[in-house]
């Protein structure tokens, strides 16, 4: 095992970023832009995400949204005014330390997009322990349910499969695609509601697992 690939929302970091971005600012903006209270824009706002949902592209890209709701900002504005919202899981930069110094290369793999993840990185000051850094939107117009993601990031770190350990919240685009290729993957449940041989509650978990052999 030569490389640990980690997700980012959810995974490093909580949602409270992406909560305030898609479901606070942005229906406070549609509210202003269409005259309509914050309560009805959150309805309509929130209605048009579920129509097209988190398995396409579109779902992901910020610049899509806003054209489509006619709001003239830009996405680095929503970001800044999202700021503090910011969280990381407290025990992400010890473990990424520990991994880092126990010989893995690092790699961020995130549906977002780059901007979008970059800002977040840049605010809690993670960006340099990453050796690799992979938007599978921004940089392969794909999202994680699709195989090819991984073997994209396969053959772009020049790893095999068997080199390479994943870990994510998603059970379908962190656990199941990986492993169809090959890949060793574990699912991050942090709340707790599943169990079984390759689910963690935390990366400190995830990092004893590594260290046993995966037992």
């Amino acid at each position: 095992m030569e490389a640990v690939s980690l997700d980012l929302d959810g995974t490093l970091v909580d949602m409270s970023f992406a909560n305030r971005v898609w479901l606070e600012e942005i229906p406070r903006l549609y509210s202003l832009r269409h005259g309509l209270p914050l309560q009805r824009a959150r309805e309509v706002v929130r209605g048009e995400y579920d129509r097209v949902g988190d398995g396409r592209l579109e779902w992901y890209d910020l610049r899509y949204w806003l054209r489509k709701f006619d709001l003239a900002v830009e996405p680095q504005e929503l970001f800044e005014r999202s700021r503090g919202a910011v969280r990381v899981y407290p025990e992400v930069p010890e473990v990424l330390e520990e991994l880092r110094g126990e010989g893995y290369r690092l790699i961020l793999l995130t549906n977002a997009p780059r901007e979008f993840a970059s800002f977040q990185l840049r605010a809690l000051g993670l960006e340099g322990h990453f050796d690799r850094f992979f938007s599978s939107f921004s940089d392969f117009r794909r999202i994680k349910r699709s195989e090819e993601t991984y073997l994209r990031i396969l053959q772009e770190c020049s790893l095999s499969p068997s080199q390479l350990v994943h870990v994510g919240d998603h059970f379908e685009y962190d656990y199941q695609v990986p492993r169809r290729v090959g890949i060793r993957a574990f699912y991050l449940d942090r709340e707790g509601r599943t169990s079984g041989e390759f689910v963690v509650r935390d990366l400190r978990e995830f990092r004893e697992r590594l260290r046993n052999g995966f037992g």
